[in-house]
């Protein structure tokens, strides 16, 4: 069984890893790279350089250049040790050095004469500057996606813990609500900004936020590039580029859901009813590596991630509005208090905006009685006169004589699935799939539900990219 299974996986990913050669990667990963030199300055030449993910002990194992120049790109973040050996100095090892996304981490090396079983230990410093990029970044790691409190559990608020990020207007959210605002980055329209998840295009170009929401708990880390960045990227004045989470080789799991009520809300000076709020979040995500006891053992090699989040959000909307008397829709005006069309009192009322008693188009005088005769509404008005709900508002606490009490929903349904596999001397491989379900509804006028903004969609992001080793 182990060896029927064992060629058909391999085969899966190597046919993955081939289709995914056309898709750029780079704004998803990172790169290690450096010179190694020996203690008087020459450089070493075919000095053996291994990187290691600690997470998963996946390992690359490139060498030196004649210049003493190695280079490691196409690594996922996380944190790594590097160790370098070679004959006849001392190895050198560096753990604990952690590589965010599209960062060029420099770690350069001087070796000393030894025995190759002398090895030199360090642990990686402080960030140093950043000498092989001109960009101007900010990086939101994933201990800040993880610990940092979020309403709506929505990564986007952490834009604002970096300068030059502000909310302003627009319509991105009005029409997904809960899912991105018109978001100003160092002075740029919200319209400048582009997402990117695991390196591949990630914004509604309809709204320009990004079309995936990922969960919070899917989120390794992501980079807000806003100048002098690479080209790779384009688009746009600003770059927010998000990795997903991968498993490694231990199992993680958690099960989740926050709620929210208007039971814990207090009313404001204008709201005398308090407007009905049940907000759920929950889901799920484990993750770790790919075992199927007595069958296949993926430490080292396979790993997974799954995660699920749904919202059922039922919001209240509370409103008040001037709606005609059922008798003066009918054109019965006569116990109206409008003042006489002509009259000093309904001039002032045209400039503040107030109705007056209706004329005869035909003759220039007011109706008989106040009345307007059925047979003179137009098909129009026999319309627009069924959109006015009736007054239901009579009390001193009305701000208005027609109070708009109604409860809409917004249903979000998110799944993100990705697979990683390590292929040895060949690199490694992923796929992702992403696909969220959204649902809006929103009042626009008093008329519901004719009056109603229905807002919905399927946004997904299948992705599968490779990672080969062909580091120098």
């Amino acid at each position: 069984m182990l060896r029927t299974f064992k060629p058909t996986l391999w085969t899966f990913f190597a046919m993955l890893g081939t289709a995914s050669m056309a898709f750029g990667q780079g704004g998803a990963t990172g790169t290690i790279l450096g010179t190694v030199s020996d203690n008087t300055g020459a450089v070493l030449p075919n000095a053996s350089i291994t990187v290691t993910n600690t997470v998963t002990d996946v390992a690359h194992r490139p060498q030196t250049t004649a210049a003493g120049d190695y280079s490691v790109p196409d690594l996922q973040p996380g944190t790594y040790s590097v160790s370098i050996q070679a004959p006849g100095f001392s190895s050198h090892v560096v753990n604990n050095v952690t590589l965010v996304v599209a960062q060029q981490a420099r770690l350069n090396a001087t070796l000393t004469p030894g025995a190759a079983a002398e090895t030199v230990q360090v642990n990686a410093g402080a960030v140093a500057l950043d000498t092989d990029t001109s960009s101007v970044s900010q990086l939101v790691s994933q201990k800040q996606v993880d610990q940092l409190p979020l309403n709506g559990r929505n990564f986007l608020n952490l834009l604002f813990i970096g300068a030059g990020a502000v909310q302003t207007v627009g319509e991105q959210g009005q029409m997904r609500q809960g899912e991105g605002n018109a978001i100003s980055i160092n002075g740029a329209r919200p319209e400048s900004n582009n997402y990117t998840l695991d390196g591949m295009v990630n914004t509604d170009t309809a709204l320009n936020t990004p079309a995936v929401i990922l969960s919070q708990d899917a989120i390794q880390e992501f980079k807000v590039q806003s100048e002098t960045y690479s080209a790779e990227y384009g688009f746009s004045a600003n770059q927010v580029n998000i990795v997903s989470k991968s498993g490694g080789n231990q199992f993680h799991g958690a099960v989740f859901e926050f709620a929210r009520n208007d039971a814990f809300d207090a009313s404001t000076h204008f709201q005398p009813v308090k407007p009905e709020l049940r907000q759920n979040q929950y889901g799920y995500v484990p993750d770790g590596p790919v075992w199927i006891p007595k069958i296949y053992d993926g430490r080292n090699k396979t790993f997974f991630l799954a995660n699920y989040e749904g919202w059922r959000i039922r919001n209240g909307t509370s409103s008040y509005s001037n709606v005609p008397d059922p008798t003066q829709i009918t054109g019965n005006f006569a116990s109206s208090n409008l003042p006489a069309y002509g009259s000093a009192a309904c001039t002032s009322a045209l400039n503040g905006n107030n109705p007056c008693m209706p004329i005869d188009p035909t003759t220039g005088q007011p109706f008989p009685g106040n009345i307007v005769p059925a047979g003179r509404f137009g098909n129009l008005a026999n319309v627009t006169a069924k959109l006015f709900p009736a007054p239901n508002c009579f009390t001193s606490d009305c701000l208005d004589n027609y109070h708009l009490g109604v409860t809409l929903p917004n249903d979000t349904d998110q799944q993100t699935y990705r697979l990683d596999q390590n292929i040895g001397k060949f690199g490694s491989v992923f796929f992702r799939y992403t696909k969220a379900n959204y649902s809006l509804e929103t009042a626009s006028t008093t008329s519901v539900p004719a009056g109603l903004n229905i807002f919905s969609g399927i946004f997904g992001s299948p992705v599968h990219g490779g990672f080969p080793d062909f580091a120098k």
